[in-house]
């Protein structure tokens, strides 16, 4: 990629849109643990080609996010996060090559009414109060895998299971940060391995490095500042907007 065509591409008004998603999802991302994806990848992947934002996300994401991990993994809990981790680890190859061959606008369709299903079901009020079975703990991670590898959208499965539970807010944030590092590592091992990491990729990925990570000591430290009922208010409200604002039907008006 030549520098003219770097800046020239930088210098689009729907990449500074994309900037501008990339500071809100980091903030949120900061807030809640999770969500950055859901904030980026709906806008990002209406201006550009989903291939290239899921390359941009997981770039920016990893490099911010990674202060988060020290404190997320003395609190997470580990018999609830390996299981899903390992699951969801496995099931990401099989994601990626889905995002290789699927319609875009299909693939959208399908994230923001899984987010949608989410939001709604945890807005009624579900709740479950055992503890979850192996088998249903491991399906829930392979459909976090599926989701993550094909969208960089692993989020909508695993939020709903422990934002569907009685875990407090600083253990469900704990647990989905750590759970975002594993998958973010075998997502990368994919990307790399299907030819999604090019040059242009790499090089346009690097301005939403910062624009990323500032909003996302922000939100860390507005998440200090929460309660329980607040964080899943705003959680949900942004998951909401995401998905609302990513679907191919605002392309058809």
């Amino acid at each position: 990629m030549s520098a003219e065509a770097f800046l020239a591409l930088i210098a689009e008004p729907r990449y500074w849109a994309v900037i501008g998603a990339a500071a809100l999802a980091g903030l949120v991302r900061g807030f809640s643990g999770f969500g950055g994806a859901m904030m980026f990848m709906p806008v990002a992947g209406l201006l550009y080609e989903p291939k290239l934002a899921a390359v941009w996300l997981l770039i920016a994401d990893d490099a911010a996010a990674l202060p988060m991990l020290p404190d997320a993994l003395r609190r997470c809990v580990w018999r609830e996060v390996l299981p899903l981790g390992l699951a969801a680890v496995a099931a990401i190859p099989f994601g990626v090559a889905l995002l290789v061959v699927a319609d875009p606008d299909v693939m959208r369709w399908v994230i923001c009414s899984v987010i949608l299903l989410a939001v709604l079901l945890m807005a009624a009020g579900w709740r479950y109060h055992r503890r979850l079975s192996l088998p249903a703990t491991l399906g829930t991670g392979a459909l976090a895998g599926l989701s993550g590898g094909a969208a960089a959208l692993p989020g909508p499965p695993v939020v709903l299971l422990w934002l569907g539970s009685q875990a407090a807010a600083a253990t469900v944030r704990a647990n989905l940060v750590v759970f975002f590092g594993l998958t973010a590592t075998a997502t990368a091992v994919a990307y790399w391995w299907n030819g999604l990491f090019t040059l242009e990729s790499l090089l346009t990925a690097l301005p939403l490095v910062p624009a990323y990570l500032l909003p996302l000591q922000w939100g860390s430290r507005l998440f200090a500042r929460a309660n329980e009922l607040q964080f899943r208010r705003v959680a949900l409200a942004l998951c909401a907007f995401a998905a609302l604002s990513g679907l191919p039907l605002w392309k058809m008006l």
